[in-house]
C-alpha cells in the first residue's frame, strides 16, 4: 500500500554533464506527469515518461531535471552594426543641437536592445547523457516509491484501527436488531391502547401489523453486506500495488449500506450506532483518498 504523496531526488554526472532529478508527488485521481526539462532533453522525454509510468500509477508528479555542463561551451558575441550606427547618428544630432552633452559611450550601447547578442553553443545530447539521465531518474523514482510506501504503511495502520472500530459498531447493530420485533409490538400496543382506551384489541390484527413493521425494519441483509464489504476492504489493504480506487469504492458502498440501514432503524440506540459508523466510514474515506 502506497500513499500518493512523496519526494525523491538523485544526482549523477559523467565527463560532459551533471544531472539532478527531483520528483514531487501529490494526490490526483489519475497519473499526471508534469516534466520540467530543457529543450536539449526533448529526445529523452518519452523514455523518461515511460520510466516514471512503470513505477507510479496514480498522483500528480512534478519532475524537474537540472543539467549542468561540465565542459566549456563556445560563446559568440554578435554586434548589430546597423543598430549601433543608427543610435550613434541620432545621439550625434542631439549633441549638435545642444539637447544632450555627449554622445554614446560603451555602457550606453550595452543598454540598447538588439545592439549586442551573446550566443552560447548548445551542448550536444548524446547516448551516454541519455543513459545517465535514465539512471539518475531511476534512483529518484526509487526514493519516491520508498517514501510513498513508508507513508502508506502509516495510513494502513490508521485504516486498520478505523476498520476495527467499524466492525465493532456493526456487531453492536447486529445485537440490537434481535429485540426489534418485541419493541415494535410493545410500542404499537401502547399507542393503540391510548387511542382505543378500554376497547379490546384484535390480537390477530396486531400480530399482523407487528410482522409487517418488523419486516420493513429488518436490517439483517444490510448487516450481512456490511460485514462482507468490511472483509473485502481488509483483504484489499493486504494487497500490493495501487488499491486506492478500489478502497474508495468500497467506502462508498459501506456508506450506502449504512444509509439504508439508518432509514430502517426504529430504535434510538441503533440510530446512534449508525451515526457512529458513518463518522468512522467518512474518516476512512478521507484516508483512502490519499492512497495510490
Amino acid at each position: 500500500m502506497r500513499s500518493m504523496t512523496g519526494y525523491g531526488e538523485a544526482s549523477g554526472e559523467n565527463a560532459r554533464h551533471a544531472i539532478t532529478v527531483s520528483l514531487r508527488a501529490v494526490n490526483h485521481r489519475f497519473l499526471d506527469l508534469q516534466l520540467r526539462i530543457g529543450e536539449e532533453l526533448r529526445s529523452s522525454e518519452a523514455a523518461l515518461r515511460e520510466l516514471l509510468g512503470r513505477e507510479i500509477e496514480r498522483g500528480r508528479v512534478e519532475a524537474r531535471v537540472e543539467v549542468k555542463p561540465l565542459t566549456e561551451r563556445k560563446e559568440e558575441v554578435q554586434v548589430h552594426l546597423g543598430v549601433v550606427r543608427a543610435a550613434h547618428a541620432s545621439t550625434h544630432k542631439l549633441v549638435e543641437e545642444g539637447l544632450i552633452e555627449r554622445g554614446l559611450a560603451a555602457g550606453d550601447l550595452l543598454r540598447i536592445p538588439e545592439a549586442f547578442r551573446v550566443e552560447v553553443a548548445a551542448g550536444e545530447w548524446e547516448t551516454e547523457d541519455h543513459e545517465l539521465l535514465l539512471r539518475v531518474a531511476g534512483e529518484a523514482v526509487a526514493q519516491l516509491v520508498a517514501a510513498r510506501e513508508l507513508e502508506g504503511a502509516k495510513l494502513a495502520g490508521v485504516l486498520g484501527e478505523r476498520l476495527r472500530g467499524l466492525y465493532e459498531v456493526v456487531t453492536r447493530l447486529d445485537g440490537l436488531r434481535t429485540n426489534v420485533r418485541e419493541e415494535i409490538a410493545a410500542s404499537l400496543r401502547k399507542r393503540l391502547a391510548e387511542l382505543l382506551g378500554a376497547q379490546a384489541l384484535d390480537e390477530a390484527r396486531l400480530a399482523q401489523e407487528v410482522a409487517l413493521l418488523a419486516d420493513r425494519s429488518d436490517v439483517s441483509e444490510e448487516i450481512d453486506r456490511l460485514r462482507s464489504h468490511i472483509d473485502h476492504f481488509r483483504s484489499v489493504t493486504r494487497e500490493t500495488g495501487a488499491t486506492g480506487k478500489r478502497l474508495d469504492f468500497l467506502t462508498q458502498e459501506i456508506f450506502r449500506e449504512l444509509n439504508t440501514l439508518g432509514a430502517k432503524c426504529r430504535n434510538a440506540e441503533m440510530t446512534r450506532a449508525v451515526l457512529d459508523a458513518k463518522v468512522t466510514c467518512e474518516q476512512m474515506r478521507e484516508q483512502v483518498q490519499n492512497l495510490e
